[in-house]
């Protein structure tokens, strides 16, 4: 929770903005899809309201415009998100969280988007974090890092939790190479340490500390 609000604090005071304790909470759940579990594991009158539109989502096909719908739908029921979401920060680049539930499956799973935008390359994408956190006492988590440059995936780092023995992370490896169409030499699976990496921690390449979620 303080790591993920030391971040939060760092990327809003990035874009200009000083968030009171209320807005820097909802911020860092935004951004800690663990923070989004705790944070909702106690809304069962919620949950309940929401059965039925989860158990469409369930018979629904994965697609992108379905996912697309999901995030887009989330971002526009939280008002904080939108106005953050449109500032850049100083170095004019611009970070922007989508957090969303995935629930087609028992577990559910809760989910932060963050994606770097480069306004000085017609908005495109240099970097995006997927941030997935299994809703149950499992601990798992797994945060891929994926850059790109000239609209090509050129590099992915993968974080995991709990560890994956040596031969299933090669396998994880190749898998992820070939689906993504990188070279294996740049695709790392690495087992997380107690506290998840952020973004500003994986590639020298990207925004230090203060400019990153």
């Amino acid at each position: 929770m303080r790591e993920a609000l030391s971040l939060s604090a760092a990327a809003a005071e990035s874009k200009g903005v000083e968030l009171a304790p209320k807005a820097l909470e909802a911020y860092a759940q935004a951004v800690d899809p663990e923070l989004q579990k705790r944070q909702n594991s106690g809304e069962q009158k919620k949950r309940r309201r929401d059965k039925d539109q989860n158990e469409k989502l369930k018979t629904t096909p994965i697609t992108a415009p379905a996912l697309e719908k999901t995030v887009l739908q989330s971002v526009q029921n939280n008002p904080l998100l939108t106005i953050l979401n449109k500032l850049p920060g100083k170095n004019g680049q611009r970070w922007i969280v989508l957090p969303f539930d995935f629930p087609q499956d028992d577990p559910e799973y809760r989910v932060s988007m963050r994606i770097l935008l480069d306004e000085q390359t017609s908005n495109r994408a240099a970097c995006m974090a997927l941030d997935i956190a299994e809703n149950a006492d499992t601990g798992r988590r797994w945060m891929f890092m994926l850059e790109s440059a000239n609209e090509k995936p050129v590099r992915l780092t993968c974080y995991l939790r709990p560890e994956l023995p040596p031969a299933a992370q090669s396998r994880l490896k190749r898998e992820l190479s070939s689906l993504l169409e990188i070279p294996p030499e740049r695709v790392f699976v690495k087992n997380s340490a107690e506290s998840f990496p952020c973004e500003s921690g994986i590639s020298e390449q990207l925004p230090s500390i203060d400019e990153a979620v």
